[in-house]
């Protein structure tokens, strides 16, 4: 047993005065009976302290002693009954225990015997109890149920106080289903007081076989209650090391958001350190720590399903970025609630970027409705994100970044959590730095790998122009510059894309070599081609596409562009593939409006990995003005309305516009291609 605490030893002293006063009471009105059954009993005690059983979940033990106890707080005096209970109760105590019990631990083991018969002698023979209930047989049940509560109760107060567990949990498992044994060995008094003066039985001679057979039903319960708890445990365990092992699953996913980019590399062990501090500071339940731990985590998890180019653009978002942007709350949490966490994480993770005032999203929850972790969540990120560099600004000092949360406290914050933070913030910094090499996870994104010659399908071929600031790459750009004007111009006269797209195809043949061009307009899950010119134009002319299959489809369910695919997967992978045709490789960027993606742009040529970077640029300057014009033609819209890619209504495409396209890229094709279109 554990070192007693300051309270159990009061509540140990308390018992044994009282037990001092019954000792005493015993003393006074001391009585002897026979000598022979006195002494049978006693030795019959200290069997019965021998036969104890161990309480499941405590240390403690029980014995059958009280058969004994009940039989002669019937027939004998108190006295003699303190005896043969204190024989039994010091065998129970010493007898296989490998930790002897203390001083203060027998003290209160041999007080809980007067404590407890003494308030039972009371219910049997006091006057009064004579009086109100003269059934002697009822007088045996009452004192066997006061017994019961006084040695249960008392040992269950000091095994709760010592090992810290509510005394009402201690005693409802291991004690509160012994009670039937209680009235049973009532009954078996009663029978065997009844049996004594009909027919003169020698008690102990009966009493003996009864406690046996209560120990052995002792022990079938107390084996069947370690096995019960033993499976709950081993359920328990499985539980735990089944949700640690997805927690670690998925902090690798979150840790993977933040390997591509360098910037936030120490952000979530930032976060959790500040959110759990709080956490501790609010004295949240067991349940809710462990959410908001793995919560704090996990609560970006859902970026995975943002394009990259919107998690690491070095600038301010669009609100059609932003709005993509804002589904990482809900993914996360769906992603979340797939793990099945024995604890509440995934509305953490749905909710922290929800604001105080019901202005945040997804649900525009406002005040309390937010769940307490999410609260704290809300507020350790977006100071981490302030004191922290980004892509389009430095970090802001700690103190100027947590003048900007307690501005919005009351907003964007819940206040209480704002004030919290506001007087730690400098501590928990020091402690998130302090602890960061214990939590750190570093990815090798810096090294280079030298063994490997070339990939399987080959190097993509390179640009032969010069460093981007030579005189002639600015020469080309001029070059590209006009004959880009040209093409915009011809596309804006253009009555019909469908029918009159060939009429750019010279201008576009001098900038990018192609052997076929075609265009694709997106219809549900499906893109139709809608117009192809050049060589293996009656192959591609209505051809139907699955997004997602193909070099067309794949650009436009990927709203990415792609240089050098492989053009005969156009007909589907398993496709029949007409003999005619023998273009090999696609140039394909997809055409964006303000209403989505309606369609992709595809160039075709018959060598293998014709397309350059310089190629891609150049059709992804020319993708949003086809893409405004398709849409006219898609809508039925006038083509009188005002030109947003012509400026003052004068035709020409914006030169500003169209530069900052084409200077902004250098050989080698990256994801930013795909936003500037």
């Amino acid at each position: 047993m554990p070192e007693l605490t300051t309270s159990a030893k009061v509540f140990i002293l308390a018992e044994m005065a009282v037990a001092t006063l019954v000792f005493a009471f015993a003393v006074q009105y001391w009585s002897w009976s026979q000598a022979s059954t006195f002494l049978f009993l006693l030795g019959l005690s200290a069997a019965t302290g021998a036969m104890k059983v161990r309480l499941p979940g405590v240390q403690g033990s029980l014995s059958v002693l009280y058969v004994l106890l009940m039989w002669g707080m019937v027939n004998m005096s108190l006295g003699e009954t303190l005896l043969i209970g204190w024989v039994g109760t010091l065998v129970q105590s010493y007898w296989r225990y490998k930790k002897r019990p203390t001083a203060i631990q027998n003290l209160f083991n041999l007080s809980v015997i007067p404590f407890s018969l003494g308030f039972a002698t009371l219910a049997f023979k006091a006057n009064i109890m004579q009086d109100l209930i003269p059934n002697r047989f009822l007088r045996i049940f009452l004192a066997a149920l006061v017994y019961f509560v006084g040695n249960t109760f008392s040992v269950a107060t000091v095994i709760g106080l010592t090992e810290r567990l509510p005394v009402w949990n201690v005693w409802r498992k291991s004690y509160g289903w012994s009670f039937p044994h209680y009235l049973l060995s009532a009954s078996l008094v009663c029978a065997v007081d009844y049996l004594r003066k009909k027919i003169g039985l020698e008690v102990a001679l009966l009493i003996l076989p009864a406690a046996y057979l209560l120990y052995q039903t002792f022990l079938m319960n107390i084996t069947r209650l370690n096995e019960a708890l033993e499976r709950a445990e081993q359920e328990r365990r499985h539980v735990e090391e089944t949700a640690l092992l997805h927690l670690r699953t998925i902090r690798a996913l979150a840790l993977a958001i933040e390997a591509k980019d360098e910037t936030t590399s120490d952000h979530l062990h930032r976060v959790q350190t500040y959110a759990i501090e709080l956490g501790k500071d609010f004295d949240l339940p067991p349940e809710e720590m462990d959410a908001l731990r793995a919560a704090a985590i996990l609560h970006d998890v859902g970026k995975l399903a943002v394009p990259e180019y919107i998690i690491s653009k070095p600038g301010k978002l669009t609100p059609g970025e932003f709005a993509k942007m804002k589904i990482h709350t809900v993914v996360g949490a769906e992603i979340v609630e797939s793990v099945n966490f024995p604890f509440a994480v995934a509305p953490l993770v749905r909710s922290h970027h929800e604001k105080w005032d019901g202005s945040g999203y997804p649900d525009g929850l406002k005040g309390e409705e937010i769940p307490f972790g999410a609260r704290i969540l809300t507020a350790v990120d977006c100071l981490d994100a302030l004191a922290s560099d980004r892509q389009y600004r430095k970090a802001m000092p700690l103190d100027q970044a947590m003048s900007i949360i307690v501005a919005e406290s009351g907003k964007s914050f819940d206040p209480q959590v704002v004030a919290a933070l506001n007087k730690r913030c400098h501590e928990l910094e020091s402690l998130a730095r302090s602890t960061l090499q214990q939590d750190s996870m570093k990815f090798s994104v810096d090294m280079t790998i030298d063994r490997g010659l070339a990939p399987d399908a080959g190097f993509a071929a390179e640009s032969q122009h010069s460093h981007p600031g030579s005189a002639l790459v600015r020469e080309e750009i001029a070059r590209e510059l006009s004959i880009l004007n040209s093409i915009a111009v011809r596309i804006g006269q253009l009555e019909s894309i469908e029918a009159d797209l060939s009429a750019i195809e010279p201008l576009l043949r001098e900038l990018i070599p192609f052997d076929s061009m075609a265009l694709y307009r997106l219809c549900g899950d499906k893109l139709q081609c809608i117009f192809a010119h050049g060589e293996a134009a009656e192959f591609l002319l209505g051809l139907s596409i699955q997004t997602g299959e193909g070099v067309s489809g794949w650009t436009v369910a990927n709203r990415t562009p792609l240089r050098n695919g492989n053009a005969v997967t156009e007909f589907g992978i398993a496709g029949e593939m007409h003999a005619g045709f023998t273009l090999v490789a696609g140039l394909s960027i997809p055409l964006d409006s303000e209403f989505g993606t309606i369609g992709a742009l595809t160039l075709y040529n018959h060598r293998r990995d014709a397309f350059e970077t310089s190629h891609l640029r150049t059709l992804l300057a020319l993708g949003s003005r086809l893409a405004y014009q398709l849409n006219l033609d898609f809508s039925g819209l006038s083509r009188t309305a005002p030109d947003p890619y012509f400026s003052d209504g004068a035709p020409g495409l914006q030169i500003s516009r169209l530069s900052e396209v084409i200077e902004s890229h250098t050989v080698g094709a990256s994801p930013e291609v795909a936003r500037l279109s």
